[in-house]
């Protein structure tokens, strides 16, 4: 398998793993707040890998030579975009607010990349992009109003975040690893977002059977594993291609919505999540195509 396929592959695994995300906070008790689901999941995902770096021998040697003011930076990115999804998701839904946070990703992972690194996605990312947000805006229904506004907003925000967090990371992997890096990360954001424990109803996370699966699969799954393979998988493609294919996110968490919460699932809503599949598979087979024209070159 090539590399940019196992990247391809690992960032598909980590989507699959997010898209449960706000599954788990409408099943979550009553009294579950973003920012409390927000610190149990970095929280929960940080013991997680650091439970596993010192089975694997993975823990830094020396902590004042690593990069700290990139991982603060990665740190910062997405404790702001964690706030802003599970607050507009709470409101707007599982999957409009899954479409319009990573839908919005691939756009300003383009944006980012120009203008910071002048680099211009190859030719299957506009055709890939132009289906999923189509998709994306077929799954949302075109249901925007001024007072929904705000929280799209929000949930922007989430996006932006989202593809400034896939664009660092990229230098910490070559650095440190992704599950080391990654770990330090939610560490950093459990022990910052901390306050929030003695401000807000915990109860919840241990009182109930279904408290503790929502904390224990939101931690693990959605933070400890998603966070590690979407970090592992960003290093060996580009930070556009990534957050591309981050859109079979919003894709899988509307076909969990209407699995398992039992939202609407309309024929614009199909539409939007074959659309998205397409888009998947153009990337996939651009990207794949791309790389053997690369290797051509080099022969030559």
């Amino acid at each position: 398998m090539s590399q940019s396929i196992k990247g391809i592959v690992l960032v598909l695994v980590s989507a699959l793993f997010f898209s449960v995300s706000g599954t788990l906070q409408a099943l979550a008790p009553e009294g579950a707040t973003p920012y409390v689901i927000t610190e149990i999941r970095m929280l929960i995902g940080g013991l997680c890998l650091v439970f596993w770096c010192l089975l694997s021998k993975k823990m830094p040697k020396n902590w004042s030579k690593l990069p700290w003011k990139t991982l603060f930076i990665c740190a910062f990115f997405l404790l702001v975009g964690q706030l802003c999804f599970f607050t507009g998701m709470l409101y707007l839904g599982v999957a409009a607010g899954a479409v319009i946070s990573i839908g919005s990703a691939p756009i300003f992972a383009a944006i980012i990349g120009f203008v910071c690194f002048k680099k211009v996605p190859v030719f299957s990312w506009y055709i890939a992009t132009a289906l999923a947000i189509t998709g994306i805006v077929c799954i949302n229904g075109l249901n925007i109003n001024i007072n929904r506004m705000a929280l799209i907003g929000l949930l922007l925000m989430d996006g932006f975040t989202y593809a400034c967090y896939i664009t660092m990371s990229e230098k910490l992997t070559e650095e440190l690893g992704a599950d080391t890096a990654v770990m330090i990360i939610l560490i950093l954001i459990a022990i910052v977002l901390s306050p929030v424990l003695y401000f807000f109803p915990v109860a919840w996370t241990w009182s109930s059977l279904n408290g503790i699966a929502v904390s224990i699969g939101i931690g693990v799954l959605t933070a400890g594993c998603a966070f590690t393979f979407l970090t592992a998988g960003s290093r060996l493609i580009s930070p556009t291609v990534a957050s591309t294919l981050c859109l079979a996110e919003p894709m899988a968490a509307t076909c969990w919505g209407i699995f398992l919460l039992h939202e609407e699932a309309s024929a614009l809503t199909l539409t939007g999540i074959g659309l998205i599949l397409t888009s998947i598979v153009i990337l996939v087979l651009g990207q794949s195509v791309s790389e053997k024209k690369g290797k051509t070159c080099e022969s030559r």
